[in-house]
């Protein structure tokens, strides 16, 4: 008996070339599959140590986590107590003393080892956002934006130099 490519050939051509393509994306799901474990192991050390040397901020004594976390606390009390050009006259001196703090935790900061300086300036940067919010209404006052720029600018000159390793 002579084999004809009928209708009856094409579907098995088409069943064979389904078959193996559902076995090639099969094969490739396992291997994608596989590899993710090992990425979520690496993710969650790397987690796991910048948890641990995050919670060993200490240089001379001071735990640098909690003073950069006061230091923005009493910098965004300072600020949300401008509401115009007298109390943000009133709050310069303030804001330049809290300055001053961030660089003494600069010095401090530069005392660490590599993986407590990157744990330190992720730390900082993960408290930023919430401090350039303050910044930017407080610059949005009338009357606030040329008094207290510059302030503000140096402030935030500080805190990227404290959130780059």
């Amino acid at each position: 008996m002579e084999f004809s490519w009928n209708r009856h050939g094409w579907i098995l051509v088409a069943a064979a070339a389904l078959l193996a393509l559902w076995a090639w994306s099969r094969r490739s799901s396992e291997v994608v599959e596989q590899a993710k474990p090992n990425a979520g192991q690496v993710v969650e050390q790397a987690k796991t140590t910048a948890g641990q040397v995050a919670g060993s901020l200490s240089v001379d004594g001071v735990d640098l986590k909690s003073s950069v976390q006061k230091a923005l606390d009493g910098v965004k009390t300072t600020l949300q107590g401008v509401t115009d050009a007298a109390s943000a006259k009133a709050a310069l001196p303030q804001l330049e003393k809290e300055g001053t703090e961030f660089d003494k935790l600069r010095d401090l900061a530069g005392k660490l080892p590599v993986d407590g300086k990157t744990a330190f300036a992720a730390l900082v940067a993960q408290l930023r956002p919430s401090i350039e919010e303050l910044f930017n209404k407080v610059l949005a006052i009338p009357g606030v934006s040329d008094m207290a720029k510059p302030v503000i600018d140096g402030l935030r000159a500080k805190l990227d130099a404290l959130s780059k390793a």
